[in-house]
């Protein structure tokens, strides 16, 4: 039985459309996009049907109405059959990560609701623009900062502001997301395609996703997709992944999850 059911009118920050349709093709052996609905209609004043004839100057016509489904239909639709058969599909509706994070498995289909927001750090390389264009204020505002009585010491010179905008250009990282339910639970995280991103990531929310990574106690994850890091091999990432700096925003240490996320919203 659902613990969280899907309300009826979602409001999505994420989804994951492409995904949406490749996982509800396979729950219904096939999808369709649209449905036709014929409508006849007869001119005031006609007899009902079986009583005499129409009268001369009677009419009537057929509308036919096209109607496309769309991706919030598609998903409630998901969501229903996946609960339906919830054992055949595992998907896992959870109310407390922690009481059943040692029984979930890779592959699961996870429902939850979390507390989430994308890492400072991850959102500052994810949006290199908006990065820039606080350069361009702060060299902008040190001519002016002496003049309006503000020390200029503090603030990055030409040359520190010439190397953030090399160095984040470098560091340029996908969005993630990483998501909470206590402060002593397991985490969960995923990317985000920024395709299907609709609004603002952050708040409570109910995120659904596959999972695609288990991390246990004492293992560690980086959030960031650092330059060269596919030509590493796998001992060197897993002794990285050991060393984690302690407070290091970027990493996702365990118990957590990765997920495929299909979709966030409330």
């Amino acid at each position: 039985m659902t613990l969280m059911p899907i309300p009826a009118l979602p409001r999505f920050l994420y989804l994951d459309e492409k995904a949406l349709s490749e996982y509800l093709s396979v729950v219904e052996k096939g999808i369709s996009d649209e449905s036709r609905r014929r409508q006849t209609q007869s001119a005031p004043g006609s007899p009902p049907e079986g009583v005499g004839e129409l009268p001369a100057d009677a009419s009537s016509h057929e509308e036919e109405r096209v109607v496309r489904e769309t991706a919030s239909q598609r998903f409630i639709r998901l969501v229903s059959a996946l609960d339906t058969d919830a054992n055949k599909w595992r998907y896992r509706d959870i109310d407390n990560l922690s009481d059943v994070f040692d029984e979930l498995k890779i592959m699961d289909f996870l429902h939850g609701h979390f507390e989430v927001e994308i890492p400072p750090v991850i959102q500052l390389m994810s949006q290199p623009n908006q990065l820039g264009d606080m350069l361009d204020m702060l060299e902008a505002f040190a001519p002016m900062a002496s003049l309006m009585g503000q020390e200029v010491d503090g603030l990055p010179g030409k040359a520190e502001t010439t190397a953030m905008r090399g160095f984040a250009k470098t560091m340029k990282s996908d969005v993630v997301v990483v998501g909470y339910q206590g402060d002593t639970d397991p985490q969960v995280s995923g990317k985000l395609n920024s395709e299907y991103l609709r609004d603002a990531i952050e708040g409570e929310v109910f995120i659904l996703g596959k999972i695609s990574r288990k991390w246990k106690e004492g293992e560690s994850h980086s959030l960031l997709a650092l330059p060269g890091a596919s030509l590493m091999s796998r001992e060197q990432r897993r002794k990285a992944a050991r060393q984690p700096k302690e407070d290091d925003e970027t990493m996702l240490t365990g118990p957590a999850l990765t997920l495929d996320i299909l979709a966030i919203y409330r």
